[in-house]
């Protein structure tokens, strides 16, 4: 796996404390606790996905169609109890800085995939959500292998209808943190 942070003295705690410390030690800015019965999922959401916006719909293993339903994919969700959302803001150099934008999302696919490593211990049933598609592999498998790192393969929150920016007003999380930054999401379910 390329661009994966792995560190061998990371401590493991099962509270949800130590959740959060897991994703502060991954690279997280901030993190909540909220209820997953207080989380708002819209299954339109798929819609964006269909749409072909980011240019992975039927190209990965972790994006639509090959993820499932959305409303099975909610109603997995909806059976855990507990969410972690954390966020990623990154540096702008200036207003809507692509270059920027996308350092900022490979920065952030790092930390996703560190905090899904760390959580293979940590809370093996936890479902790790992140932003964007899949980047445990450099080129994703699909449709030709099964997927390489199933266990740590990573779907995105709007994927699986999150309204993110709901999400994050309920958790106490800025969703905008400045004009010079871009802000990612992801969420822990346990």
């Amino acid at each position: 796996m390329s661009g994966v942070l792995v560190k061998e003295d990371m401590p493991i705690c099962s509270d949800e404390a130590g959740l959060q410390e897991a994703a502060a030690r991954c690279g997280a800015s901030a993190s909540a606790m909220v209820n997953v019965s207080d989380i708002i999922f819209k299954p339109e959401f798929r819609s964006l996905c269909k749409d072909n916006r980011c240019g992975n719909y039927g190209k990965n293993w972790k994006c639509p169609p090959a993820i499932g339903e959305i409303e099975d994919l909610i109603d997995r969700l909806k059976d855990k109890t507990r969410a972690m959302l954390f966020q990623f803001v990154g540096p702008l150099a200036r207003p809507y800085d692509w270059k920027g934008m996308q350092a900022a999302a490979k920065e952030f696919s790092k930390v996703v995939q560190s905090l899904a490593i760390e959580l293979l211990t940590l809370h093996p049933s936890a479902t790790v959500l992140g932003a964007g598609p899949c980047v445990a592999c450099e080129k994703c498998a699909y449709p030709d292998e099964p997927c390489r790192f199933p266990n740590l393969a990573v779907t995105s929150l709007e994927a699986n209808g999150v309204d993110v920016s709901l999400a994050a007003k309920f958790a106490g999380l800025k969703y905008h943190n400045g004009p010079l930054t871009v802000t990612y999401f992801g969420a822990v379910f346990i």
